[in-house]
């Protein structure tokens, strides 16, 4: 018997998080098993010449922000007809070349109470600050209606981040396999194209989503395996392809094969007084995480065997409930087993 603590757990009614505890864990022997980029424009509320009392335009000042080089970023103007009378729009023209109106054919009648809307385009050609405006001609006066546009270029950036800086999966038994989570996230400011995520060294895989694009602040979550088939230390790496050629990023890979123990882990704990889907149960080689799941579908009771394992290891271990929504609890509190060298 290794270590057995008992607790009484409480869950709290009409909450849709609890906290296990769990309640002992033993060990017995046993034979273990084997392009183009278009964002919205960010609207403010300068002042703007005051606009005929026939129609209202939302927004009244267009602003793009932090547009790459050679993007290009789209905002839409909608213009209402709030007067009795019919309102005829005749021309609408941007002062510069760097601003285009698309999206409405001129002229256009706007019956009392309705809109019309109209795209408005910025294409960065070079760093900096860029200033104009856009006119809006209608029957309602001899002077058209004027909205400031302001844009802000930026340097053209591609980059893209991941969660760990390198990963590392310690003393994983021969014959079974490690996992762990990757987020990989567009921290730039240009869209990116994967084409391809591949491994290097022995025992190492991936899985998930490995051709994708990426907006500016997007991520996906790539799960890297390693599954030895002889104990040692072993090295690798992960590398992500960009559509366009080249590598986005690469990032180490290490991991210590160790002998496969016959023994396996059986964990008890006591469970919830409220209902519950099922729970999980989690794994780490050190007590303060990050822990990875092992029971792959939920444990319909309070126990659960790991097999698998390395000799001479020591095993932390927390467990979580799940609602009918598939919701998970807090973790319990993180207890311990060691396992027999051979």
């Amino acid at each position: 018997m290794v270590g057995t603590r008992s607790c009484r757990c409480g869950g709290v009614t009409g909450l849709r998080r609890s906290l296990l505890i769990l309640a002992g864990v033993s060990l017995f022997t046993a034979q273990a098993s084997a392009g183009q980029s278009t964002q919205s424009a960010i609207a403010n509320t300068e002042p703007t010449h005051a606009a005929p009392t026939a129609m209202e335009v939302t927004p009244n000042a267009v602003s793009f922000v932090d547009v790459p080089v050679g993007d290009t970023y789209t905002t839409t103007v909608t213009i209402t007809n709030a007067n009795e009378s019919v309102l005829q729009i005749k021309k609408i023209t941007a002062s510069r070349d760097d601003f285009q109106i698309t999206g409405i054919m001129l002229p256009v009648v706007v019956a009392h109470g309705t809109s019309q809307s109209f795209t408005v385009s910025y294409r960065a050609q070079a760093e900096g600050r860029t200033a104009g405006e856009i006119s809006i001609l209608t029957n309602s006066g001899d002077l058209p209606l004027v909205i400031p546009v302001k844009a802000f270029s930026a340097a053209g950036q591609k980059e893209l981040t991941a969660s760990e800086a390198a990963v590392d999966f310690e003393d994983v038994a021969v014959g079974s396999a490690g996992k762990k989570e990757l987020a990989l996230t567009n921290s730039g400011n240009r869209d990116l194209r994967i084409s391809g995520i591949t491994t290097v060294g022995a025992g190492f895989s991936v899985s998930g989503t490995t051709t994708v694009n990426l907006s500016p602040g997007q991520n996906i979550s790539v799960e890297v395996n390693f599954a030895p088939k002889s104990a040692g230390r072993q090295m690798g790496s992960l590398a992500v392809a960009s559509a366009e050629g080249g590598s986005l990023l690469r990032i180490p890979l290490t991991a210590s094969g160790a002998a496969s123990s016959q023994s396996a882990i059986k964990l008890n704990w006591e469970e919830s007084p409220v209902s519950v889907a099922g729970y999980v149960v989690y794994r780490s080689a050190d007590s303060s995480g990050p822990f990875t799941r092992v029971s792959s579908e939920a444990v319909p009771s309070g126990q659960y065997t790991d097999t698998g394992l390395a000799a001479g290891h020591t095993y932390y271990y927390v467990v979580a409930s799940l609602d009918s929504d598939e919701v998970e609890s807090e973790y319990s509190e993180p207890i311990a087993a060691t396992v027999p060298g051979q």
